[in-house]
């Protein structure tokens, strides 16, 4: 039985349920058939109201779905970034083969209503489809994700090692001593191997500016023994004689003797941080993986060195 008073209507389905909306509506939430609805009003995924209402509003409200009329009565919205990942190669298998031309496209999640108690509404069917351009506007912009790539494209380095005496790899008959200054600095530092390094990108409208720089060096001995550096350091030259570094150095108390081939591993590690900025007033910071490299030196006594 269908009653109609004013622009309330009532519709009283089998079994004694009673859904009330705008306009006539359908048991089930489902669309008439062509040509159904009263002249003059067209569906809005729940109920045929008048045209001169906004054909896309609902009669209730679903956050963040569009009625998509032309998608089988479907409602749908875009997938987020981390939802997306789901359907990219290598994510789980259960949603493997839906993202059909990966990358290309987006992921949408769509719903149908079955039901409606305002101004909330029930669905029983819904899913994940792809589609190759968007009905519904740009998938939203992650910010911190596009700031991620940003960041994968510096290819930061580790630091190259300046050491001094010289590596053995470099001169196989360099040898330090015990008890004299030994220098340590990042040898050519680059946006690369010590930064600053800045970039931006833009994407559906949003621009990110991400900044990468390293707060400090950590140089492991190879005696048991570190020192933290926040300087790439200061390079040695010969003419500067046998005195200390005035930004990074190191002085062995013990030979390189017992060690593998004779020798120290001295190993420099950069600890970066990098920060990120977007134009709608988001801002955030990345990991970053330290970044290590190594040299070899030796040091042995002063006196064998002299009676050498």
């Amino acid at each position: 039985m269908l009653t109609m008073t004013g622009r309330l209507q009532i519709l009283i389905v089998s079994g004694g349920l009673v859904l009330a909306a705008p306009g006539i509506a359908w048991a089930s939430g489902q669309p008439p058939d062509v040509g159904d609805c009263p002249e003059g009003t067209s569906w809005n995924g729940w109920a045929c109201v008048p045209d001169n209402e906004d054909p896309d509003g609902p009669a209730c409200n679903i956050d963040g779905y569009v009625f998509l009329e032309e998608l089988d009565n479907r409602w749908l919205r875009a997938a987020t970034d981390d939802e997306a990942d789901w359907f990219r190669p290598g994510g789980p298998p259960l949603f493997q083969g839906i993202w059909e031309d990966y990358p290309n496209g987006w992921i949408y999640h769509w719903i149908r209503l079955n039901g409606i108690s305002e101004p909330n509404c029930g669905y029983d069917e819904g899913g994940w489809m792809w589609l190759a351009e968007s009905p519904i506007g740009p998938p939203p912009v992650d910010p911190e994700q596009l700031a991620q790539e940003i960041l994968d494209d510096f290819g930061l380095e580790p630091a190259e090692v300046g050491i001094a005496p010289t590596p053995i790899d470099e001169d196989p008959d360099s040898m330090g001593l015990v008890g004299a200054p030994v220098w340590m600095w990042v040898e050519n530092p680059s946006p690369q191997t010590w930064g600053p390094i800045t970039g931006e990108a833009s994407e559906g409208g949003v621009t990110v500016t991400v900044t990468a720089e390293a707060d400090e060096a950590v140089w492991d001995m190879g005696d048991g023994r570190s020192h933290t550096c926040v300087e790439p350091g200061t390079a040695y030259s010969a003419e500067m004689g046998v005195r200390e570094s005035p930004s990074c150095g190191h002085m062995y108390q013990r030979t390189s003797r017992g060690e593998p081939d004779r020798a120290y591993t001295v190993s420099v590690t950069t600890h970066w941080t990098a920060t990120w900025e977007a134009s709608t007033g988001e801002t955030g910071t990345l990991d970053v993986d330290p970044l290590t490299t190594s040299a070899r030196i030796r040091i042995g006594e002063r006196q064998l060195i002299e009676q050498g």
